[in-house]
């Protein structure tokens, strides 16, 4: 596969006839078509694990989980699945419009959120187990371990803290049986309260000191617990690129594993769609060959058609197979004398499609001079625009692109002298996007207006109500306009 610099007006489908080789075009599809498969498997697991673990909640381990949590997990999975065949499918069809913008929309927002949420999950998951795994936080879980059992054993103050209160209440039992008794209790008083005194001053001393020792520990304790919390989601675990956008933009850890995020993800959605735009491009070069995604011919019951698949579609301004080939396969439009136009279907027999080999530079002809020295690219959409626009008021043609086409390459073939142009010179593609912008430009100059009776065969447009009961003007001339 070869890039081409040449400049054209070809869109990429035709572009790719023009430039590749039927077995080109299928080698391509074949593998975008493989990458697309990998691309659309790779974002159903990347959706699927988030989804899944919302779904299921609690403990993530399969063995433990119960019957709804596993009927829970089977429609996460399901939902993903779908949403992500409709992504792949929708960007290899080549839908283009507001509805498949829309559904554009839809699928990358599902994708992003999830596969972003994932990866930030998983993301948090490797900061703290790196976290928890560091050589400080388990330094800080062996001190409240140390600090827990340290409390649990009674020290030397307490025990002499009970030993004291144990001997005060002794000897004031003795005092009140000396009061009660003087005569069966031996010591004197002076003795009880001497050592009531002592006792009473020890016990206050070892409290104290017991009071201490408990606000010491519950201090250290408190500390220790503070720093394990501090220490189990440490933010400088994170990679060493989300710290640098961290430190970069001034943001919080979780916003900058979200830019991480959003990058990656950002970065593969974008692949996503641009292998499934691959992928529609090559079936509809497929198609303009006449041939379905296997390299078989559609229609091979017809020779003439044949012929001219076999020898190819020329380049752009070697387009008179390709104009040949539409007008067989479609009824051809042949103008009358009222200025209307009715369609006539041509017999199959009655068309000779012309076998050549492709032109070359050499061949490619020579325009007219043009009677109109400085026609700008202006004056020639003017030229064709003025023309078209009043066929459309008059009726003679309708606003849709198919007659619009045809319109143009009439007024390009009837004004060849004047413009020194020749309808072969312009592709069909090109004359197709003159004729989108001429019903473009009408609906903004309010001559169309939109259908909203839109559907499978109704038109995107109509003529306004101010223009639809006018009497038919006259076509200006040619001569006039490229003046």
């Amino acid at each position: 596969m070869t890039d081409s610099t040449t400049n054209t007006k070809l869109d990429r489908p035709a572009h790719l006839v023009a430039t590749k080789s039927l077995r080109d075009i299928l080698a391509d599809l074949r593998k975008a078509e493989a990458w697309l498969l990998m691309a659309a498997f790779a974002a159903f697991l990347a959706s699927a694990f988030f989804v899944v673990k919302y779904f299921v909640g609690g403990d993530m381990i399969p063995a433990n989980w119960t019957g709804e949590q596993w009927a829970n997990a089977l429609l996460g999975l399901g939902i993903t699945a779908v949403i992500t065949a409709a992504q792949a499918f929708l960007y290899a069809s080549g839908y283009k419009g507001s509805a498949a913008i829309a559904a554009t929309i839809v699928v990358v927002f599902f994708g992003l959120f999830s596969e972003v949420s994932q990866s930030m999950e998983r993301e948090d998951a490797t900061v703290r187990h790196r976290s928890e795994n560091s050589p400080v936080f388990q330094a800080a879980l062996g001190s409240i371990t140390t600090l827990t059992s340290t409390a649990a054993q009674i020290s030397p103050e307490q025990k002499a803290l009970a030993d004291a209160r144990a001997q005060l209440h002794y000897w004031q039992n003795l005092r009140a049986q000396k009061q009660a008794n003087a005569a069966k209790v031996k010591a004197s008083f002076a003795t009880i309260e001497r050592n009531i005194a002592r006792y009473q001053q020890q016990s206050l001393s070892f409290e104290q000191q017991t009071q201490w020792q408990g606000s010491n520990h519950a201090n250290l304790l408190g500390g220790a617990i503070a720093q394990a919390k501090a220490l189990e989601y440490d933010e400088d675990k994170h990679y060493a690129m989300i710290r640098l956008i961290k430190g970069l933009f001034g943001v919080a850890g979780i916003w900058a594993s979200f830019l991480f995020s959003v990058i990656i993800i950002g970065t593969f959605e974008y692949a996503f769609h641009f292998v499934g735009a691959y992928v529609a491009d090559h079936k509809r070069a497929l198609l303009l060959m006449g041939r379905d995604t296997r390299g078989e011919l559609i229609h091979p019951e017809n020779p003439a058609l044949i012929a001219a698949q076999e020898n190819g579609i020329p380049k752009d301004y070697g387009n008179a197979l390709r104009e040949t080939y539409l007008n067989w396969v479609t009824p051809e439009r042949t103008p009358v004398s009222n200025g209307t136009a009715e369609t006539r279907v041509q017999p199959a027999t009655q068309v000779e499609v012309p076998v050549a080999a492709p032109a070359t530079a050499e061949e490619r002809p020579e325009p007219i001079p043009s009677n109109v020295p400085d026609l700008t690219r202006e004056r020639f959409f003017r030229l064709i625009y003025t023309e078209v626009r009043t066929r459309i008021i008059n009726g003679t043609i309708k606003p849709t692109v198919r007659p619009v086409t045809d319109a143009v390459t009439e007024v390009i073939r009837h004004h060849t002298q004047t413009l020194g142009l020749q309808p072969s010179l312009i592709g069909k593609p090109e004359r197709q996007r003159i004729a989108e912008k001429i019903l473009e430009k009408l609906a903004q100059e309010a001559v169309l207006e939109p259908n909203h009776e839109q559907g499978i065969g109704k038109p995107k447009y109509r003529l306004a109500n101010r223009w639809a009961n006018r009497p038919p003007t006259d076509i200006p001339a040619a001569a006039h306009l490229a003046q």
